[in-house]
Protein backbone atom coordinates (compact mmCIF):
# COMPACT_ATOMS: atom_id res chain seq x y z
CA UNK A 1 0.00 0.00 0.00
CA UNK A 2 1.49 3.77 -0.72
CA UNK A 3 1.71 5.77 2.24
CA UNK A 4 -0.38 8.52 2.44
CA UNK A 5 1.45 12.02 2.89
CA UNK A 6 -2.55 13.36 3.59
CA UNK A 7 -5.86 12.82 4.37
CA UNK A 8 -7.40 14.28 1.27
CA UNK A 9 -9.03 12.08 -1.40
CA UNK A 10 -11.73 9.17 -0.69
CA UNK A 11 -12.71 7.94 2.95
CA UNK A 12 -11.35 5.04 3.75
CA UNK A 13 -13.28 2.95 6.21
CA UNK A 14 -9.98 0.79 7.02
CA UNK A 15 -7.52 3.93 7.73
CA UNK A 16 -4.72 2.80 10.28
CA UNK A 17 -2.28 5.43 11.77
CA UNK A 18 0.05 3.13 9.54
CA UNK A 19 -0.90 4.10 6.36
CA UNK A 20 0.33 7.58 7.00
CA UNK A 21 4.35 8.58 5.82
CA UNK A 22 6.70 9.57 8.34
CA UNK A 23 6.12 13.26 7.15
CA UNK A 24 2.39 12.61 7.85
CA UNK A 25 2.34 11.23 11.42
CA UNK A 26 4.94 14.33 12.54
CA UNK A 27 2.30 16.33 11.47
CA UNK A 28 0.15 13.98 13.24
CA UNK A 29 2.05 13.67 16.79
CA UNK A 30 2.64 17.75 16.92
CA UNK A 31 -1.14 18.34 16.99
CA UNK A 32 -1.88 15.49 19.14
CA UNK A 33 0.77 17.35 21.68
CA UNK A 34 -0.94 20.30 20.97
CA UNK A 35 -4.38 18.95 21.49
CA UNK A 36 -3.35 17.73 25.03
CA UNK A 37 -2.87 21.32 26.10
CA UNK A 38 -6.06 22.37 24.76
CA UNK A 39 -7.88 19.56 26.47
CA UNK A 40 -6.56 20.91 29.90
CA UNK A 41 -7.70 24.40 28.96
CA UNK A 42 -10.58 23.31 28.62
CA UNK A 43 -10.77 21.01 31.41
CA UNK A 44 -9.18 24.11 33.70
CA UNK A 45 -11.10 26.66 32.59
CA UNK A 46 -14.06 24.30 33.42
CA UNK A 47 -13.22 23.63 36.76
CA UNK A 48 -12.45 27.46 37.46
CA UNK A 49 -15.15 28.99 36.17
CA UNK A 50 -17.54 26.73 38.42
CA UNK A 51 -14.96 26.39 41.55
CA UNK A 52 -12.41 28.67 41.18
CA UNK A 53 -8.77 29.27 41.02
CA UNK A 54 -7.86 26.84 44.22
CA UNK A 55 -9.65 23.99 42.94
CA UNK A 56 -8.13 24.03 39.64
CA UNK A 57 -4.32 24.75 41.33
CA UNK A 58 -5.32 21.01 43.06
CA UNK A 59 -7.23 19.58 40.33
CA UNK A 60 -4.07 20.21 37.57
CA UNK A 61 -2.08 18.48 40.84
CA UNK A 62 -4.01 15.68 40.77
CA UNK A 63 -4.14 15.48 36.81
CA UNK A 64 -0.95 15.57 36.19
CA UNK A 65 0.64 13.46 39.16
CA UNK A 66 -2.48 11.17 38.15
CA UNK A 67 -1.05 10.67 34.55
CA UNK A 68 2.50 11.52 33.96
CA UNK A 69 4.06 8.05 35.57
CA UNK A 70 1.45 5.98 33.98
CA UNK A 71 1.94 7.53 30.63
CA UNK A 72 5.87 8.12 31.16
CA UNK A 73 5.87 3.51 31.90
CA UNK A 74 4.27 3.30 28.77
CA UNK A 75 6.27 5.52 26.79
CA UNK A 76 9.79 3.88 28.17
CA UNK A 77 8.64 0.72 26.95
CA UNK A 78 7.65 1.68 23.07
CA UNK A 79 10.78 3.97 22.87
CA UNK A 80 13.07 1.40 24.67
CA UNK A 81 14.07 3.60 26.93
CA UNK A 82 16.93 2.29 29.57
CA UNK A 83 18.73 3.48 32.46
CA UNK A 84 17.46 5.64 35.20
CA UNK A 85 19.85 8.66 34.89
CA UNK A 86 18.72 12.13 33.79
CA UNK A 87 19.51 11.22 30.40
CA UNK A 88 16.65 8.40 31.07
CA UNK A 89 14.46 11.67 32.47
CA UNK A 90 15.10 13.68 29.64
CA UNK A 91 13.70 11.27 27.13
CA UNK A 92 10.48 10.68 28.68
CA UNK A 93 10.40 14.39 28.84
CA UNK A 94 11.16 15.02 24.92
CA UNK A 95 8.28 12.40 24.23
CA UNK A 96 6.14 13.76 26.76
CA UNK A 97 2.93 14.90 25.59
CA UNK A 98 3.34 17.88 27.65
CA UNK A 99 6.22 19.08 26.54
CA UNK A 100 5.19 19.78 22.84
CA UNK A 101 7.89 20.02 20.60
CA UNK A 102 7.91 24.03 19.43
CA UNK A 103 4.81 25.08 21.68
CA UNK A 104 7.09 24.31 24.53
CA UNK A 105 10.55 25.16 23.10
CA UNK A 106 12.20 23.24 25.48
CA UNK A 107 16.92 22.92 25.44
CA UNK A 108 18.44 20.09 27.51
CA UNK A 109 22.10 20.32 29.07
CA UNK A 110 22.84 16.50 30.19
CA UNK A 111 25.81 17.18 32.72
CA UNK A 112 26.20 14.04 33.89
CA UNK A 113 23.68 10.64 34.64
CA UNK A 114 23.64 12.55 37.98
CA UNK A 115 23.23 16.19 37.05
CA UNK A 116 21.30 18.35 34.28
CA UNK A 117 19.17 21.34 33.55
CA UNK A 118 16.58 22.15 31.65
CA UNK A 119 15.27 25.41 29.97
CA UNK A 120 12.13 26.65 28.20
CA UNK A 121 12.84 29.16 25.17
CA UNK A 122 8.79 29.55 24.59
CA UNK A 123 6.49 28.26 26.69
CA UNK A 124 2.57 28.73 25.04
CA UNK A 125 1.48 27.75 28.99
CA UNK A 126 3.30 30.64 29.70
CA UNK A 127 1.82 32.93 26.97
CA UNK A 128 -2.06 31.52 28.01
CA UNK A 129 -1.35 32.73 31.87
CA UNK A 130 0.82 35.87 31.57
CA UNK A 131 -2.36 38.29 30.55
CA UNK A 132 -4.43 37.08 33.66
CA UNK A 133 -1.52 38.39 36.18
CA UNK A 134 0.69 37.43 37.91
CA UNK A 135 -1.52 35.36 40.41
CA UNK A 136 -2.23 33.22 37.31
CA UNK A 137 1.32 32.59 36.37
CA UNK A 138 2.35 31.62 40.05
CA UNK A 139 -0.26 29.49 40.56
CA UNK A 140 0.98 27.48 37.03
CA UNK A 141 4.97 27.90 37.55
CA UNK A 142 4.93 27.64 40.98
CA UNK A 143 2.56 25.59 42.73
CA UNK A 144 1.51 23.53 39.96
CA UNK A 145 5.30 22.18 38.72
CA UNK A 146 6.11 21.95 42.40
CA UNK A 147 4.02 19.42 42.68
CA UNK A 148 3.96 17.44 39.85
CA UNK A 149 8.27 17.77 37.99
CA UNK A 150 9.45 15.67 41.55
CA UNK A 151 6.92 13.29 40.58
CA UNK A 152 7.43 12.84 36.73
CA UNK A 153 11.24 12.71 37.51
CA UNK A 154 11.17 9.74 40.60
CA UNK A 155 8.67 7.94 38.30
CA UNK A 156 12.22 6.98 36.58
CA UNK A 157 14.51 7.34 39.87
CA UNK A 158 13.13 7.63 43.15
CA UNK A 159 16.10 10.37 44.12
CA UNK A 160 15.54 12.55 41.64
CA UNK A 161 14.51 16.10 42.41
CA UNK A 162 13.56 19.11 39.81
CA UNK A 163 14.20 22.90 41.51
CA UNK A 164 14.13 26.27 39.32
CA UNK A 165 16.88 28.01 38.58
CA UNK A 166 14.56 31.21 37.79
CA UNK A 167 11.15 30.84 36.62
CA UNK A 168 7.91 33.13 35.99
CA UNK A 169 6.81 35.62 36.70
CA UNK A 170 9.43 36.54 34.27
CA UNK A 171 11.50 40.12 35.66
CA UNK A 172 12.15 41.77 33.06
CA UNK A 173 8.86 41.08 31.25
CA UNK A 174 10.39 39.96 28.35
CA UNK A 175 12.98 37.74 29.76
CA UNK A 176 13.96 34.11 27.87
CA UNK A 177 14.83 31.68 28.21
CA UNK A 178 11.09 31.56 30.17
CA UNK A 179 12.33 29.68 32.78
CA UNK A 180 15.28 27.40 33.44
CA UNK A 181 14.90 23.86 35.80
CA UNK A 182 17.65 22.01 37.64
CA UNK A 183 17.55 18.40 38.00
CA UNK A 184 19.52 16.50 40.85
CA UNK A 185 19.78 12.29 41.53
CA UNK A 186 21.13 12.20 45.11
CA UNK A 187 20.64 9.68 47.89
CA UNK A 188 19.78 12.34 50.41
CA UNK A 189 16.36 13.12 48.07
CA UNK A 190 13.04 12.27 49.86
CA UNK A 191 10.83 9.75 47.43
CA UNK A 192 7.53 10.72 47.41
CA UNK A 193 5.24 7.96 48.04
CA UNK A 194 2.51 7.41 45.06
CA UNK A 195 -0.52 9.16 45.24
CA UNK A 196 -3.60 7.89 45.47
CA UNK A 197 -4.71 9.10 41.97
CA UNK A 198 -1.90 7.69 40.55
CA UNK A 199 -2.60 4.47 42.03
CA UNK A 200 -6.29 4.64 40.78
CA UNK A 201 -4.89 5.81 37.49
CA UNK A 202 -2.59 2.46 36.76
CA UNK A 203 -6.14 0.76 36.88
CA UNK A 204 -7.89 2.10 34.50
CA UNK A 205 -8.68 0.44 31.29
CA UNK A 206 -6.62 3.39 29.45
CA UNK A 207 -3.54 2.60 31.62
CA UNK A 208 -3.87 -1.46 30.96
CA UNK A 209 -5.08 -1.59 27.25
CA UNK A 210 -2.46 -2.96 25.02
CA UNK A 211 -2.28 -2.51 21.48
CA UNK A 212 -2.47 -5.13 18.93
CA UNK A 213 0.04 -5.94 16.43
CA UNK A 214 0.47 -3.74 13.36
CA UNK A 215 -1.03 -4.44 9.67
CA UNK A 216 2.65 -5.77 8.80
CA UNK A 217 3.08 -7.69 12.03
CA UNK A 218 5.10 -5.57 14.15
CA UNK A 219 4.56 -5.92 17.94
CA UNK A 220 3.36 -2.27 19.61
CA UNK A 221 5.66 -2.99 22.14
CA UNK A 222 9.25 -3.47 20.74
CA UNK A 223 11.74 -6.43 22.46
CA UNK A 224 13.87 -5.42 24.65
CA UNK A 225 17.35 -5.09 22.98
CA UNK A 226 19.93 -7.73 24.04
CA UNK A 227 22.35 -7.12 26.35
Amino acid sequence: MTERNDYSGAFDPGFDYEDLSKEALVRLVREYGLIVHLLDRSMCAAIGMKYGADAVKELAIEEWAGASPVYGDRLRRIMNVEGDGVSAIFKVLQLDPGFPHHYMDVHYELVDESHGYFELAYCGALMDAEPFGDAMVTNMCHHIEDGTFDVTAQAVNPKAHIRHVHRPPRVPTDRVPHCRWEIVIEDDTETLPEKDITKITRMTTAATFAFPDMKDGTPHVPAAPEA
